[in-house]
């Protein structure tokens, strides 16, 4: 009821004040309101707007005219103009609810509600003023086309924020100074617009160009709208009253009302792009911010640090909290070179920042510090359009848990269950690296066989075995000193690797391993106890030997002692 009321009070003051003789009006802003509110609206409720629309239209002409059937008809062709322009538009409306928010929006606002619509509306309502007004077609089609294009381009996107409480919430949300300014800059522009347009002497349809700038900066589409829709209402009134710079036009008040039209037409076309790009530009500057807000949030919230380098190596950007891992605040780091930070964090960044310059994949790297703390830096190499490389982003990570826990799973890995010696696995990537990097003392191989474990196992039960196998290697364990290695094989077999290739010493503590085991019975976990004998086979290793032949020998040794008859060491 309140649109169709606003359509009619709007379609009669544009015949009255805003037409000439009584033809067609130079501005029709009526549209606008209707095509607001089905924008505004889900397409289920649009009918009643439309049959609202229509009965406002009719009525305000056969008010004016005393007259119904030209009213009648212009109030179809102006129905006909909303529907399409409506159905055009469908879904241009974002999911925050705006109309006109990117470049986008504003170009398909401008071809469906400035070109499209209108002509057809238009092209209808010419017919109609050439029968009613006994005008040519083609002035009536030119007319009709400017005012129904000026009107919804104009009136539309400030009666869409009306309707929709974008103006009710901006002003919520503004401080009281903000609402001041508001209010400042609206009340420029209409002191500018009639300023302009009270005089006849001066050509200055410039200036309100000045003030409406400055709304579109500061107050956005709303203002912008807004603005622009006092310049013409009060250039329209100014005009048909024989008012305003375009009264200095040569030519009748056709013409007049033409130029007046042309120049709204320019106004809006130079601050539409200019509102859409500074909306654009709010909206990048709001996600950018909401962006920087979680980073910020996500990196006071975990042990993550997020940091940025030139590409000479200077930080120019922290985020989180950087002094737990690199040792320096960000106050100190920002604009320090990342080789200044303590060895080997600094020398280890730098190279990774110089690596990721020369590589299209992130360079990460893992550096312990002092205390344990292990950083995990991941480089990604920032470039230009060109592909030259102008800083580097990276992030460092605190994976001292995660390394603990992968050292706590490798020892697993190497860890024989039952005697909680080393195992296979383990024994191999230590001996592997004994050949690799020899000790000082040289290197001996000592594989030991527990005698007789098979006759003990079928006699006494595995579980009996287990508990003599456990013994045995907590016996030969407890003998070697803490440079020396015992692993179990598997089975019955352990192997045990000394740091020396001194005959002397090695077969003495070999010697005492057998004495070790030997000296008392193994107490088994179901009563009773079972002797315990090793034999075992030693070797040394010469200089260049590889580890098979090492193994190899072992072995050879190892079956010569229980051939000899067992507990016992043979020495190869």
């Amino acid at each position: 009821m309140a649109s169709a009321v606003l359509c009619f009070v709007l379609s009669v003051a544009m015949i009255e004040y805003l037409s000439f003789e009584g033809n067609l009006a130079s501005v029709w802003p009526a549209n606008g309101v209707i095509l607001a509110q089905l924008l505004a609206r889900p397409r289920r409720e649009w009918g009643r707007y439309l049959v609202a629309a229509f009965i406002a239209v009719a009525a305000a002409g056969a008010f004016t005219r005393g007259t119904l059937s030209a009213p009648v008809g212009f109030a179809v062709a102006n129905v006909v103009e909303i529907a399409l322009a409506s159905w055009l538009l469908r879904g241009t409306i974002d999911s925050g609810g705006r109309l006109l928010h990117h470049h986008a929006s504003v170009g398909r606002f401008v071809i469906c509600a400035g070109i499209v619509a209108p002509g057809v509306g238009a092209l209808l309502g010419a017919v109609i003023a050439s029968f009613a007004f006994h005008l040519s077609i083609g002035v009536s089609l030119a007319t009709k086309f400017s005012a129904d294009a000026l009107g919804l381009m104009i009136f539309t996107p400030f009666f869409f924020g009306l309707f929709h409480g974008d103006y009710r919430a901006s002003i919520r949300a503004a401080s009281r100074a903000e609402r001041a300014q508001m209010l400042l800059l609206l009340v420029a522009v209409l002191a500018v617009s009639v300023s302009v347009f009270a005089q006849n002497r001066y050509p200055l349809l410039f200036l309100p160009m000045v003030p409406l700038m400055l709304v579109a900066f500061r107050l956005g589409w709303e203002g912008t709208s807004m603005g622009v829709m006092l310049v013409a209402v009060t250039g329209g009134v100014a005009t048909c009253y024989g008012h305003g710079p375009v009264s200095l036009s040569a030519g009748d008040m056709a013409v007049k009302l033409a130029f007046l039209q042309f120049y709204l037409a320019t106004v809006l076309m130079l601050m539409m792009p200019v509102a859409a790009a500074l909306a654009a530009r709010r909206d990048l500057i709001e996600r950018l911010s909401e962006s920087e807000r979680s980073l910020v949030l996500l990196a006071d919230r975990s042990a993550i640090v997020l940091l940025r380098f030139s590409v000479e190596g200077a930080c120019t950007r922290v985020v989180g909290d950087v002094a737990t891992l690199v040792g320096k605040n960000a106050d100190r780091l920002l604009g320090a070179h990342i080789g200044e930070l303590d060895p080997p964090l600094g020398e280890a960044l730098f190279g990774a920042h110089l690596r990721a310059g020369t590589s299209d994949r992130p360079i990460i790297i893992e550096v312990e510090r002092p205390g344990g703390i292990w950083i995990e830096a991941t480089f990604r190499a920032e470039r230009d359009e060109q592909g030259i490389m102008t800083g580097s982003a990276a992030t460092l990570v605190d994976v001292t848990a995660r390394k603990a826990r992968e050292g706590e799973l490798c020892r697993l890995a190497e860890t024989d269950e039952l005697t909680g010696l080393s195992n296979r696995a383990g024994f191999l990537r230590r001996f592997e690296a004994a050949l690799a990097d020899p000790p000082a003392d040289g290197l001996s191989i000592a594989l030991i066989d527990v005698d007789r474990f098979k006759s003990l196992n079928d006699e006494l039960g595995h579980v009996a075995g287990d508990a003599a196998l456990a013994e045995i290697g907590r016996r030969i364990a407890a003998t070697l000193r803490a440079t020396d290695l015992v692993a179990r094989l598997g089975g019955d077999e352990f192997v045990v690797m000394l740091g020396t290739a001194d005959p002397e010493v090695a077969q003495d503590i070999c010697r005492r391993l057998v004495e070790s085991v030997a000296a008392a019975p193994v107490a088994l976990p179901l009563g009773g106890e079972a002797e315990a004998r090793i034999s075992c086979g030693l070797v040394h290793r010469t200089q260049g030997q590889g580890g098979i032949d090492l193994l190899n020998r072992a072995d050879m040794a190892l079956y010569a002692a229980k051939r000899g008859g067992r507990n016992q060491l043979i020495a190869a």
